[in-house]
């Protein structure tokens, strides 16, 4: 009974190690233009913060867009664009859907040849997805110049992700957004189970140690 016991507390550690492989790496590739499940569309307006309505177009504010500067939204197909176009200063965007992400695609365009950094804000981090100074994980960069570039941003479950540029080369505008949601709750990942089943394994084994040493357990 006791190598049995043993087999099957061996058995549920060897689980636990093969169902928590490596994090899969959040990473930024290229892609094409073929659109995710939700596509967004824009709420006509000008600000700092702007808005989008996904996955249809019905005017309802759910995706949330926060730049360093004054952009303008036009309606249909989300497109932000920099309202003063002659003096470029549009750096930073935030893109932040009220539904959690696994995958997000998008088109930029800049001023000139530069560099877009994508930064992003993991599911559960508890912090502001609106305020650029939380997103300090580091998704991956990638050289952009005047024409679209399509960019695919996957590899974890997203709360928001921020892209930047550098003065004096400006986002000229970034469109074709799309992405798709996260609409179920977690299922439980092998190791929650294992590590369960080590637990009751951890239990058995000690209740049988004690009958084995004459120790009657009673309930009250």
């Amino acid at each position: 009974m006791r190598s049995a016991m043993f087999s099957l507390l061996a058995g549920a550690a060897a689980a636990v190690a093969l169902a928590n492989p490596a994090v899969a790496a959040v990473t930024v590739t290229n892609t094409t233009g073929t659109p995710l499940a939700n596509q967004i569309y824009g709420i006509d307006s000008n600000g700092t913060t702007v808005y989008g309505s996904s996955p249809n177009n019905n005017g309802i504010a759910n995706v949330t867009f926060t730049a360093n500067t004054t952009v303008h939204i036009g309606a249909g197909f989300a497109q932000i664009n920099d309202v003063t176009p002659n003096t470029p200063d549009f750096y930073s965007l935030i893109i932040n859907p009220d539904q959690d992400f696994t995958d997000f695609k998008w088109s930029v365009m800049l001023t000139g040849e530069g560099t877009v950094t994508v930064y992003y804000l993991a599911t559960g981090s508890g912090l502001d997805a609106n305020n650029l100074a939380n997103y300090t994980s580091l998704a991956g960069s990638y050289a952009a110049d005047g024409s679209n570039l399509n960019k695919l941003l996957s590899g974890g479950t997203f709360d928001g992700f921020a892209i930047v540029t550098n003065n004096p080369i400006a986002f000229f505008e970034i469109k074709q957004m799309t992405y798709n949601g996260v609409t179920a709750p977690p299922v439980p990942e092998p190791g929650t189970w294992a590590m369960m089943l080590l637990g009751f394994g951890a239990i058995g084994y000690g209740m049988r140690r004690r009958r084995s040493n004459g120790t009657v357990m009673q309930i009250a």
